[in-house]
Parts: C-alpha cells; structure tokens; sequence
C-alpha cells in the first residue's frame, strides 16, 4: 500500500508540472480504489475475485486426526 501511495503521488506531481490540465488526475483515484478493492477482496475469502485454498489449516487439520 505503501508503494503504490508513493507511485501515486509521483505520477500526481509528474503529471501537474507536464500538464496543467486535468486529463490524467483521474489514475490517482483509480489506483487505490483498485488497491482498496484487492485488500477487501482478499478480507473475504469465501466469496470474491480472489480464491485463495487454506491448505494450511488443511494440514493443521490433517496432522491431528488420528490414523
């Protein structure tokens, strides 16, 4: 998140010393909307874009029952 805030503030202050306008401001807010998405999405695993199988806890579980 860190890097991807620094990224933005770069590619901000690059683009109002090229450009005066506002046609590229729009990239900031896309960023981390996207970036705030993927960590909510990961927050919730059972249902989203990101699936991710827990085969730790799979393991944790299969180490314990007995033979």
């Amino acid at each position: 998140m860190a890097a991807i805030a620094i990224c933005c503030s770069y590619l901000v202050g690059y683009n109002a010393r090229i450009c005066r306008g506002i046609k590229r401001f729009w990239v900031l807010p896309l960023i981390v909307s996207i970036s705030f998405f993927l960590v909510a999405d990961i927050d919730s695993p059972r249902s989203g874009v990101i699936r991710v199988h827990p085969m730790n806890l799979e393991a944790v579980v299969s180490s314990i029952q007995a033979p």
